[in-house]
């Protein structure tokens, strides 16, 4: 599959047109991890943005250390095929908010973050539908996470 096809699939892409996916694609490059591979750390320099192709990817957090325990770390999310890990590359101030490990064998599609900047800046059309399919990303996680706490608050108040 070639990178214009992944980004059509992928939903922070899904609105541009083949010229524009063109455009993207020139500055994507397929990667390869194995399993337990870290793919970047909370606090890194956001430097790339990925589409997931093959495999899945914890999206994961630390929590802080509580009355003598030890910080964890804990999954927030999974991220799948033509799914996306590090948005953070096109947002300010660019640094990862959370760590992505791989969970199993994982081929992803990495967008330089300065370079895919760039295009959205001096491409006004590209920078909105990108940001709008961004918009719909975020969207989701939040609903999801929506949707974690409501569960957990009946549970609780079931007890």
């Amino acid at each position: 599959m070639t990178a214009k096809q992944v980004l059509k699939e992928c939903v922070l892409f899904s609105g541009l047109s083949d010229s524009e996916l063109e455009k993207v694609a020139i500055s994507a490059v397929e990667k390869q991890y194995e399993a337990g591979t870290t793919i970047f750390a909370t606090g890194d320099n956001a430097d790339e943005l990925f589409v997931i192709q093959e495999g899945r990817v914890a999206v994961q957090m630390t929590l802080p250390k509580t009355g003598g325990q030890a910080s964890r770390r804990i999954t927030v999310d999974v991220v799948t095929k033509n799914e996306i890990a590090g948005w953070s590359a096109i947002v300010e101030p660019y640094k990862y908010t959370f760590t992505a490990v791989c969970m199993q064998k994982t081929v992803a599609l990495s967008i330089s973050g300065e370079k895919l900047r760039w295009l959205l800046r001096d491409n006004p059309k590209i920078g909105y539908d990108v940001m709008k399919g961004l918009a719909r990303v975020i969207a989701a996680g939040l609903n999801d996470t929506r949707q974690v706490l409501i569960s957990e608050r009946l549970l609780a108040s079931q007890e």
